[in-house]
């Protein structure tokens, strides 16, 4: 008697696949490409972009692919590198033309890039498309003690899921000596993609010379507010995108190696680093609606997460991924780059330390 061939199994109904496959973690872009070569049917569904649509709302806060850093070289100033952390993640080429950049600032699809030699010469660039747009800082006067930037999306309710191509701002900050010498004079401004023109400055003295703009730190967006560390105080700049105004929200005293952050709802945190433990602190705002203050959150030890390193050195906390809990560790004793995600506790490491000339170059 013939031996029958065993049934292929029932296939699944197309709304079951586009759920299952609703449900595959963003982490490794690479899951999503193989199972596009299951089958044509399948694929059909990856490449819908009403199903790519619905699958980033799922997820909410997109992957990291990769980051930014500023490489330095044994014979001449920085250049922007993109360091891949996933399989798939493409590398796409730097518009550089030789030149040597900061690598500023990357939001809603863009990356705000800074001429090393050419202070005023600011490039917006969208990594996966490609397009550029070349701009020129507004004319500083006087010498400046330090200056950041920040690039954003200005469509009214967008998700930035998808905002790539649309209008944007720049925000340019930096400090210089205040006219009475009493102190520094903190300025900022935007510019506008939709009109090309800057807007006049704003400006806050401060009564510290030790309090200048921190350019390498992240200026993470909250709410309606963009905030920039200053560095060698206890002290954030924030700059209010509506009102156009800036103030300064003293830190925690004795905290060092701090990253302002967005956390849970919406609210402003503070992460730091101190004896090889993470410290949370969130600012909480008054009922009344007076100043707020900050409350500390949570306490990590880092022990049984990551490299224990010799005596006399420390991990080192260096940024974060805007939009989620992740935060970036510099490992001790060049044991590499780590992700942290402060709520799962799970780490990764994404990158390898590069030490050129004395000199450390990490995101």
């Amino acid at each position: 008697m013939p031996r029958r061939r065993p049934r292929s199994p029932p296939a699944l109904m197309e709304d079951a696949v586009e759920e299952i496959l609703l449900r595959v973690p963003p982490d490794e872009p690479a899951h999503l490409v193989r199972a596009a070569l299951v089958c044509k049917a399948w694929r059909r569904t990856l490449s819908d972009r009403g199903f790519l649509r619905r699958y980033r709302g799922f997820h909410r806060a997109p992957p990291l692919l990769g980051y930014l850093h500023s490489l330095y070289h044994e014979t001449g100033p920085p250049i922007p590198a993109f360091v891949p952390t996933t399989e798939a993640s493409p590398i796409p080429p730097l518009p550089l033309d030789g030149g040597s950049y900061w690598a500023r600032d990357c939001r809603h699809g863009r990356v705000l890039l800074q001429s090393f030699h050419q202070p005023q010469r600011l490039l917006v660039w969208d990594p996966i498309t490609g397009d550029r747009k070349e701009l020129s800082a507004p004319a500083i006067l006087h010498t400046t003690y330090a200056h950041a930037g920040a690039v954003l999306c200005t469509i009214d309710g967008c998700d930035h899921l998808d905002c790539r191509g649309g209008p944007f701002l720049v925000v340019f900050v930096w400090a210089n000596a205040s006219d009475g010498g009493d102190g520094l004079e903190e300025w900022a401004t935007t510019y506008s993609s939709e009109t090309g023109v800057w807007r006049p400055s704003v400006s806050i003295v401060i009564p510290n010379f030790n309090h200048y703009i921190a350019g390498k730190q992240p200026c993470p967006l909250i709410g309606d507010a963009l905030y920039f560390t200053l560095r060698y105080g206890l002290s954030i700049l924030r700059y209010d995108l509506g009102g156009h105004r800036l103030s300064v929200i003293e830190l925690p005293p004795r905290v060092f190696g701090r990253i302002v952050m967005k956390v849970e709802d919406g609210v402003m945190g503070l992460v730091a680093m101190s004896n090889n433990c993470i410290y949370k602190w969130l600012w909480q705002v008054n009922a009344n609606g007076g100043t707020g203050g900050w409350e500390k959150n949570m306490v990590m030890e880092l022990k049984t997460l990551l490299p224990w390193p010799a005596r006399r050195t420390r991990h080192q906390l260096i940024a974060h991924v805007e939009g989620t809990d992740t935060i970036f560790i510099r490992g001790a004793r060049r044991a590499g780059v780590f992700t942290l995600d402060l709520k799962s506790r799970k780490v990764k490491k994404v990158g390898e330390e590069i030490l050129l000339k004395g000199r450390l170059s990490a995101p």
